[in-house]
């Protein structure tokens, strides 16, 4: 078995009755919507029904192949997401006897069903230049127009020939995300991609995981997985497991849990973006040396609602790939989304970030690289992980030991805005390690015919042992321009605090998070505020009253049991959740 002590998966997991199950009713009509835009679904599936709002087909123009009064799954691909993004984890259901629907899904129709040539397997299939030239932009307005809480749109999909490495341009179908979830005020979740099979019959097992970081272009992410406004989604294993775990056994994988998922795709994203931004289990591999690489054993494989639940006498399936981890992201935003109605999508996802965490087990060639390690290694980390696993309940609240802090504003181009907040003395001196991270998130306009991508760049930097108005009298000694590489004053530079990844790499994206790790008594003086500066700076925006909307999120952790939540409220106002004060 796999690293991890859960049972073997058994089809008796797989065909446990309907009668056995707590079927939930309706969402409230207020609830969250997730627009799943794949291969339509099987609505009347007993797991589903009572969740779907509704379904619509949208046709081709040069074919026949998706007809307009036909927006049922005819693959089974979109009905495997659907489930996924409508409740998550569906092993933890089967295991809970539970299905309880907290959120809405709509099935936009935008694949079709193909036969594989090589395989004679059918598989979902999208016409590039159509879904680019109107399938996507209409599936995505329509979803909002019938359904104005709709949040979320998943896309499990992407052009395998079209991957992202070195200094290739935006690819036309990821702008044309980033323009509606601009536009739209909306959060895409995209996957990743998945690794060709012909490229993993060649490296898997043997260069495992190497391959993820040594550059080859089929390893790298797809398109549209390079969206600047996307959250990405990469894929790691489960605990589930062959029996045997040893080279030359009956079955193996050299992915242990939580690590990488072999056919997972890595980042860097476009112009060097972290992407992905986050990963979730979505499957393994297991290998057998008397047969091919892929052997049909199920412990490598997620359970997923059954298409065929019918002719099979199942409710449940198996398969894997990134196209099952990226709707348990979905999932998770539509659940934030639904506790808190009134944060911005800039909020929700920083919040998402805040909270992810790189698992502490990983695969040797990656196991020695942390936080602290110089951002030339820690982006081989960050390109297959991103900033972790998310976790929608640390998102949602803080702990004794744990505290986010929160601020939304808005912030003039070539501006600077500061925020403080004091660290209590026992962060300090009380033995144990310690993090703080700052996670910003904002929405610039975005120009796919411009050098510079983003309209304008958003930075941020940490201080210690200075007061606000030190701070504040330092950067008024610089001028913010587009051609200001420093933006910290000189002054103030031995008062930075450090966080990995570095600010010339965090800044490359709109989801930024970066991260300090103190493993000894910090040289803090808690009598001073810790001093958050938000600097945007511009690039081709002309309007210089042109106001960008952003979300930060600061998490405080310390190992040892101390309260820091109460500690930190006391000398802030008490709020459902701690806010920084603005300086």
């Amino acid at each position: 078995m796999l690293h991890g002590t859960r049972p073997y998966i058994t089809f008796n997991m797989l065909s446990i009755p309907y009668e056995e199950l707590t079927v939930g009713p309706s969402p409230s009509e207020n609830a969250t919507a997730i627009a799943v835009l794949d291969s339509g679904i099987l609505s009347n599936h007993p797991l589903l029904q009572n969740a779907v709002g509704d379904e619509k087909p949208f046709t081709l123009l040069k074919s026949d192949k998706i007809v307009s009064d036909k927006p049922s799954d005819d693959v089974g691909h979109g009905t495997k997401v659907s489930g996924v993004a409508l409740y998550g984890d569906i092993k933890d259901c089967i295991q809970n006897k539970s299905f309880v629907p907290q959120l809405w899904i709509l099935s936009a129709k935008i694949m079709y069903a193909e036969e594989n040539p090589i395989t004679g397997e059918i598989e979902a299939k999208y016409d590039e230049s159509e879904l680019l030239e109107h399938q996507l932009d209409k599936a995505v307005k329509w979803a909002i127009s019938i359904y104005p809480n709709c949040k979320v749109i998943n896309i499990s999909f992407g052009n395998k020939f079209n991957r992202m490495l070195g200094n290739k341009r935006q690819f036309p179908l990821a702008t044309l995300i980033d323009d509606l979830a601009n536009q739209l005020n909306v959060i895409f979740v995209v996957s990743s991609g998945n690794i060709p099979s012909d490229f993993l019959n060649i490296n898997y097992p043997d260069s495992y995981p190497n391959y993820l970081f040594e550059g080859d272009e089929e390893t790298k992410v797809v398109d549209p997985a390079s969206s600047a406004y996307s959250i990405t989604v990469g894929s790691i294993t489960q605990q589930f497991g062959p029996a045997n775990n040893t080279v030359g056994q009956l079955s193996f994988s050299p992915a242990q849990t939580h690590y990488p998922s072999p056919f997972s795709c890595a980042g860097p994203g476009y112009k060097e973006m972290i992407k992905p931004e986050l990963v979730e289990e979505g499957g393994n591999i297991i290998y057998s040396p008397a047969d091919s690489y892929k052997m049909q054993d199920i412990g490598g494989k997620l359970i997923l609602l059954n298409p065929n639940w019918i002719t099979d006498g199942r409710l449940f399936t198996v398969d894997y790939g990134t196209s099952f981890s990226t709707p348990k992201v979905a999932h998770q935003i539509g659940i934030l989304c639904n506790s808190f109605p009134y944060y911005s999508h800039n909020l929700i996802k920083a919040l998402l970030i805040a909270a992810a965490d790189i698992p502490n087990e990983r695969p040797p060639a990656l196991n020695n690289i942390g936080y602290n390690s110089a951002d030339s290694e820690l982006m081989k980390l960050l390109n297959v992980y991103g900033y972790g696993i998310p976790n929608v309940n640390a998102s949602s609240t803080s702990d004794a030991n744990r505290v986010l802090l929160l601020a939304e504003n808005k912030i003039k181009v070539d501006s600077i805005h500061l925020y403080y907040f004091y660290l209590p003395s026992e962060f300090v001196n009380t033995v144990g390690e310690r993090q703080l991270s700052v996670s910003l998130v904002y929405n610039p306009p975005i120009r796919r015919n411009r050098i510079d991508y983003m309209g304008l760049s958003i930075e941020y930097h940490l201080f210690k042992n200075s007061t606000i108005d030190e701070i504040r009298s330092n950067y008024k000694s610089i001028k913010i321009s587009a051609d200001l590489e420093d933006i910290v004053p000189e002054q103030l530079k031995l008062r930075k605090i450090d966080l990995s990844p570095g600010v010339r790499t965090r800044k490359r994206g709109i989801h930024q998070k970066g991260l300090k790790i103190y493993t000894h008594k910090p040289e803090i003086d808690a009598t001073k505020p810790i001093v958050l500066s938000v600097v945007a700076q511009k690039k081709w925006i002309s309007d210089p009253e042109y106001l960008q909307d952003y979300a930060v999120v600061v998490m405080v952790k310390h190992q040892a049991s101390i309260d820091l939540y109460n500690r930190i409220k006391q000398q802030i106002e008490p709020e459902q959740r701690v806010r920084i004060r603005p300086g």
